[in-house]
C-alpha cells in the first residue's frame, strides 16, 4: 500500500488521545442523570413506528462497530471516533503525493520546511462521545484529515501555523480548521524544532462531493522582528474516490 493511503492509520492515536483524559470522561458522565430521565419521558411520547425506525438505526450502528476499520476497503469502526468511510483521497504532484512511491516533496517557507504526508475526505457516524466532544451532536460529519510534519531549520524563533490553513473547496465552503483537533504541527518553534501531527476540518455539509481542495497557509514570521517570509502559499489537491486511489497505488 502506497504513502497516500497508510497515513489513515493514524486517526486512531489520535482520538485515544483526545478521549483518554479524566477530564472528557467527567464531563461525559456529570449529565447522564439527567440524559436518562429525559430519554424516558420522551420514549413515553414515542409512536411505534418511531421506536421501530430507532431501534433499526441502532442495529445498523451496531453492526458497523462490529466491523473494525479495513485498510482495503477504506471503512469500518474506530475505536472512541465512530463508523467511518473512506470519502476521498487527495492527490498532489507539487507534494510528491502522486500514487507512486517516490519520495515526498516538502514545501521551504522562509526557514520552515513543511511536508504534508497525506489528506482524506472521510465521512464519519460518530460515537455518542465523540460525537458531544468533537461533532456539536452531528449524526453525520464530513471531515477533512490532513497528516502534516514542519521542522524550523534555523536557530531563530519562528512562528508557523500550517495547522491553522484555510481550506477552499469546489463545493463553495471556506473552512478553518477544528479548535479541538487542530493537531500540533504548528505554533512557536524555539529554535530547530520539528513538530508532527494531524489536524481536521469539518465541512458544513456533510453531504458534499468533493473533487478539489485548495489550502492556503500563512508564511511563518520571526517572534522578535514579527515580519513575514515570503507570501502565503496555496496547494491544490485533487480528490478522488477510495477506490480510484487504490488503482492509482496499484500502477
Amino acid at each position: 500500500m502506497k504513502k497516500q493511503l497508510t497515513f489513515l492509520f493514524a486517526i486512531l492515536l489520535v482520538f485515544m488521545a483526545a478521549c483518554g483524559s479524566e477530564n472528557s470522561s467527567s464531563s461525559a458522565d456529570s449529565g447522564k442523570g439527567n440524559q436518562e430521565e429525559q430519554t424516558k419521558v420522551s420514549e413515553d411520547d414515542k409512536s411505534s413506528a418511531q421506536k421501530q425506525a430507532e431501534w433499526m438505526e441502532e442495529q445498523e450502528k451496531e453492526g458497523n462497530a462490529e466491523e473494525e476499520y479495513n485498510e482495503e476497503t477504506g471503512k469500518g469502526y474506530i475505536e472512541d471516533l465512530g463508523y467511518v468511510e473512506t470519502a476521498g483521497i487527495g492527490y498532489s504532484d507539487e507534494l510528491g503525493i502522486d500514487g507512486t512511491d517516490a519520495p515526498l516533496k516538502p514545501i521551504e517557507m522562509g526557514p520552515m520546511s513543511l511536508e504534508i504526508e497525506g489528506l482524506a475526505v472521510l465521512d464519519v457516524e460518530p460515537d455518542e462521545d465523540a460525537k458531544e466532544l468533537f461533532f456539536e451532536d452531528q449524526e453525520k460529519v464530513k471531515a477533512v484529515v490532513v497528516n502534516m510534519k514542519a521542522e524550523n531549520k534555523s536557530e531563530d524563533d519562528i512562528t508557523f501555523n500550517p495547522n491553522q490553513a484555510i481550506l477552499v473547496t469546489d463545493t463553495g465552503e471556506q473552512i478553518e480548521s477544528d479548535m479541538f483537533l487542530m493537531g500540533d504541527a504548528g505554533g512557536d518553534f524555539l529554535g530547530k524544532v520539528k513538530k508532527e501531527d494531524q489536524t481536521w476540518w469539518i465541512l458544513k455539509d456533510a453531504d458534499a462531493d468533493i473533487s478539489k481542495i485548495t489550502m492556503i497557509i500563512s508564511p511563518p514570521y520571526g517572534m522578535e522582528e514579527l515580519e513575514d517570509f515570503g507570501d502565503e502559499k496555496r496547494i491544490e489537491f485533487e480528490v478522488v474516490s477510495w477506490e480510484e486511489a487504490q488503482k492509482r497505488d496499484e500502477k
